[in-house]
């Protein structure tokens, strides 16, 4: 297969069938990974000039030192998953290696740490000689990364024309201009869902069938989801919690402004957000807000039910973790196109879905969690040469998202997959399904319940969602507010917790916070971010 490929692929041209936007419909293995190269010719790559030969001449050098020194170049991509490092990675890596070692001229070592986990361990790394050289954001904070020094100028000496030209058309300019922080492009965007449908509970089938609670009794939503109110949820959290009391109701998690409101995370973080996304571009405070209110009432009085376990504060293992356990029957999230099947998965258990909002983007959607080069890897060409097979190589992206055929996935009859034989999601070795982190997977196959045009559908979800946040686009480079950032972080870790998983009255920890934020300069960092708004709106004529 590997002969196949021609120079172009090698540097990074595409497949004629791969996704332009997130519109793809895979067909066979063979037409999958064995189409001509061709070179794009949209995409945003008219008015650039591609030294292709360039790409090239570095993968022919890095293959020319291996002949000689016996073994290839390794490059390290980190992401985080729900369960931690998967017990088939080694053997993975083995295949990744094995593919890219021909195409690259490199060995790619993917990893894959815990969630609870990732955060720390990657900072820790980032600030140490640990060799890491491309990696999500993802709990880190996009912002974080680059005030700490740890992300690398993807456009310096022309090396992001020069080396993601593939990467280039496969993400629109507007989703990468918004990934630029003081003009800079330090990272890029996967592509995914951009837009949520806020709040989703997501209970256990089993769970339901134990109360003898059939949904199919509710309207269904614009994405298929049963439609819920909170009243509704409450009564099948009393019925779910006297049947199964030795089991906690919900896994309850620091996600209910993320994913259960329509409020902007305005530079992406909650200290000056916009309440009213779609019409005003005002900040205000959410944590006095009667959003912020009436979520922790609503937790407190899960609390005082029994329904959130003893060690919500202490656990930090993912929601979709403690459900796939058994000691847990449900959790909050977002939901969007495919989603069911996403969260089945996760959770080990097929899920239903009950969808309680409405979809939302806000400014921050497509910069949440961008994939940086380190700024200290000591090949950046080849990270970032890596950087661009996972935007535009569907044999790559396909052995990262689901690992390899008639091993850890088979193709269905449809062209979708599923487990192979003999496995499922507690017991497969390599299905860390975090699909939405993945740089593109909508090169990758589509799971067996799911919808072939997946990625269109995610495609027309992005454009057409309810709310719009005005300030799409924005970014804020904190810099100069780095300290006041931490003080007011460290303000939120000491009283948020209790009033977000329910141990404490409202009334009196939403007081304790409001002190704590203001004491660490709440309302100097909410005027610098309005007047950097400001500055940005009136540039683009927004008003």
């Amino acid at each position: 297969m590997r002969g196949k490929f021609t120079s172009l692929l090698l540097t990074g041209a595409l497949f004629t069938t791969l996704l332009t936007g997130c519109n793809i419909t895979l067909g066979s293995e063979d037409d999958l990974y064995e189409s001509d190269a061709v070179i794009p010719k949209s995409g945003g790559l008219e008015s650039t000039e591609i030294d292709y030969e360039k790409a090239a001449k570095a993968i022919s050098e890095r293959k020319a030192l291996a002949r000689q020194s016996g073994e290839y170049q390794k490059i390290v991509v980190a992401f985080l998953d729900w369960t931690g490092r998967p017990i088939g990675l080694g053997r993975i890596n083995e295949a990744i290696s094995a593919y890219t070692e021909e195409k690259l001229g490199l060995d790619v070592e993917l990893m894959i740490m815990d969630y609870s986990e990732y955060a720390d361990s990657m900072k820790f790394m980032l600030s140490s000689e640990y060799q890491v050289d491309l990696f999500s954001t993802c709990t880190l904070g996009y912002n974080e990364c680059i005030n700490d020094g740890y992300v690398l100028d993807l456009e310096e000496n022309g090396m992001f024309d020069d080396y993601c030209a593939g990467l280039k058309s496969k993400v629109r300019e507007d989703y990468l201009d918004a990934c630029r922080v003081g003009g800079v492009l330090y990272g890029t965007p996967p592509i995914k869902d951009y837009a949520i449908e806020t709040c989703a509970v997501c209970i256990g089938k089993e769970y339901l069938d134990g109360i003898g609670y059939n949904a199919d009794g509710l309207p269904l939503g614009e994405l298929g989801y049963p439609k819920a109110t909170w009243d509704e949820i409450n009564d099948i959290y009393a019925q779910l919690h006297d049947k199964y009391p030795d089991k906690y109701v919900i896994a309850t998690q620091d996600n209910f402004l993320t994913q259960g409101s329509s409020v902007d995370n305005l530079g992406g973080d909650y200290y000056g957000t916009l309440l009213d996304p779609e019409n005003s571009l005002v900040v205000k405070d959410v944590y006095s807000s009667d959003v912020f209110k009436e979520w922790c009432l609503r937790t407190y009085e899960w609390n005082q039910k029994g329904y959130i376990s003893e060690d919500a504060l202490t656990n930090e293992a993912a929601a979709s973790t403690r459900v796939k356990s058994g000691d847990y029957m449900s959790m909050i999230a977002a939901c969007k196109p495919g989603y069911k099947t996403q969260v089945s998965g996760e959770c080990g258990r097929e899920m239903v879905v009950f969808d309680l909002g409405e979809s939302f983007m806000s400014s921050s959607a497509v910069s949440a969690i961008p994939w940086c080069v380190n700024k200290d890897s000591k090949d950046k060409i080849a990270a970032m040469q890596v950087l661009d097979s996972l935007y535009t190589d569907p044999y790559l992206e396909n052995l990262i998202c689901w690992g390899q055929k008639d091993v850890d996935y088979k193709v269905t009859s449809n062209g979708t997959i599923t487990y192979a034989d003999g496995l499922d999601a507690n017991t497969s070795a390599y299905y860390p399904n975090v699909i939405w982190l993945m740089p593109n997977p909508y090169l990758a196959y589509v799971w067996k319940g799911d919808p072939p045009d997946l990625g269109q559908q995610i495609s027309d979800f992005n454009d057409n969602c309810d709310i719009r946040s005005k300030a799409i686009g924005f970014t804020w480079d904190n810099t100069e507010y780095a300290a006041e950032y931490r003080q007011l972080q460290n303000a939120y870790e000491e009283y948020a917790p209790m009033l977000i998983h329910g141990f404490v009255d409202p009334e009196e920890g939403i007081a304790k916070l409001e002190t704590a934020l203001n004491a660490a300069g709440l309302e100097d960092y909410m005027t610098a971010k309005q007047n950097a708004l400001n500055a940005w709106a009136f540039e683009n004529n927004i008003f």
